[in-house]
């Protein structure tokens, strides 16, 4: 019988699987930039931040839709207070005052600054240098959002949202061209408070290609709009001309892409659904998933996994279990586990607010981790499906035999087969690295084995 042998091979996310709700009991903290498993999902889980007695303060990320991350991973920050390595999970640099600030999606050196006295600012981490890009003058305060703005994918297009009295005027800025490419003013849509009464944000789509408002459900609604405005309103980038209302009613979500590529608004809430997309280009209606859990009380979604289109990564409520996932954008309705968040959510700096890393690989949330006595206490923590990276030994051989897998290697532990759809097919306890499948099992499967001392994770195909 032939001998498979399989060389060391990364499995990037967790196996497509049907969402079933699970609770968890938090595992032991891993100290700072250490790590631990979520076992009830084969999750590792890294802690990588720490109090900080300078400031005073627990460091983390700042919200679900804001990314982390620099364009290759190998730092993040946290707010616009300072950068660490993440391989080693220490400070490389606090920043200057950029408030706010966002990663360039392509050049891992560099910041861009959207201060709120309208200077937009390029900052380059390796050489230091500024470099002000534009100053946008008449306006009391210029902000991205507020705070949910984001860049399009090209580094090219900002919406931004300017204050002038009462009005809010939307500018779409060209950071490569260094123009106010586009504006329209909303008579009395930021009233006369420091943050906008009735709008909660403004933000382009990962194309560029489209600007999309969101008005405040608390303040506009269809039978009391602002002006003839409410809902989630989507415009021509380019025009400012107003091309559709996607639906009456936003609530937590971002612009993402399907499989196809296709650009969506993904919230939960709609018409049929708990999560659903809304297609930028034509306003039709996907329902992603329509289980109670999502969207239920502490619940975000993000798609900053730029480059991983078809995916919005979601987290649930602690009462619904607490989980991380990844779902799929096409309406199958299928999902990645990315583990738990242990977090109990119960103040808005506890609140896990998931992100996912540009290629979808990692997620980081903000989780007490069990503490939830302590009212300030939070940490920032990664989850990732990838077991190679934690095998010891780079090289296993499996024999297949007809009615057995036979490892050499391992010589005990539990293995699990998993079929495509993510079901678990087999679950049995094994000695002497033998590993009894009898004969009804054939096709693709995914082994995974935990030993004592590591665990292997490899694709198999049983003949």
């Amino acid at each position: 019988m032939p001998v498979l042998t399989i060389y060391l091979l990364t499995l990037q996310y967790p196996p497509d699987t049907f969402y079933n709700p699970t609770f968890a009991t938090p595992p032991a903290m891993p100290p700072l930039c250490g790590t631990t498993l979520d076992s009830s999902a084969g999750i590792t889980i890294r802690r990588i931040s720490d109090y900080s007695p300078e400031w005073d303060w627990y460091p983390h990320h700042e919200y679900a839709k804001v990314q982390p991350w620099n364009a290759d991973m190998s730092l993040y920050r946290f707010y616009s207070m300072a950068i660490y390595d993440t391989s080693t999970c220490d400070m490389v640099m606090e920043l200057p005052d950029l408030h706010p600030i966002r990663w360039s999606n392509a050049d891992p050196n560099v910041l861009y600054g959207f201060k709120e006295d309208g200077t937009i600012i390029r900052f380059d981490i390796a050489t230091q240098e500024m470099d002000t890009l534009i100053t946008i003058t008449g306006f009391e305060r210029v902000e991205p959002g507020p705070g949910e703005g984001n860049l399009d994918i090209h580094d090219r297009r900002m919406a931004l949202a300017a204050k002038r009295d009462t009005d809010m005027v939307v500018l779409v800025v060209n950071l490569q061209s260094r123009m106010i490419e586009a504006s329209m003013t909303l008579p009395g849509a930021w009233g006369e408070e420091e943050s906008p009464r009735y709008v909660d944000w403004v933000s382009v789509s990962q194309s560029g290609n489209y600007v999309g408002i969101m008005w405040d459900h608390n303040t506009t609604t269809p039978s009391s709009p602002h002006d003839g405005h409410y809902g989630v309103e989507i415009y021509d980038a380019g025009s400012l001309l107003f091309l559709r209302r996607l639906v009456d009613y936003g609530n937590h979500g971002d612009f993402c892409m399907t499989p196809d590529s296709e650009e969506v608004f993904v919230q939960f809430y709609g018409e049929g659904g708990t999560i659903n997309a809304f297609r930028l280009r034509d306003d039709m209606h996907i329902i992603i998933h329509d289980h109670e859990d999502f969207g239920y009380g502490d619940a975000h979604i993000s798609c900053r996994n730029i480059r991983r289109p078809g995916w919005a990564y979601v987290s649930t409520d602690p009462e619904r279990g607490g989980m991380v996932l990844a779902v799929r954008l096409d309406g199958s309705k299928r999902v990645e586990i990315f583990g738990h968040h242990f977090s109990s959510a119960a103040n808005y700096d506890k609140s896990p607010m998931p992100v996912p890393s540009p290629d979808g690989r990692f997620v980081m949330f903000k989780s007490d981790f069990g503490n939830y006595q302590d009212s300030a206490l939070v940490y920032d923590f990664v989850a990732s499906y990838d077991a190679m990276r934690l095998e010891e030994k780079p090289i296993t051989s499996i024999a297949i035999r007809r009615g057995a897998i036979l490892l050499k290697g391992i010589e005990r532990g539990e293995a699990l087969l998993i079929g495509g759809s993510g079901r678990v097919a087999l679950r049995k306890h094994f000695e002497n690295g033998r590993i009894e499948t009898g004969n009804r099992l054939h096709g693709l499967f995914l082994l995974r084995v935990q030993s004592s001392s590591r665990t292997l994770t490899r694709p198999i195909i049983l003949p």
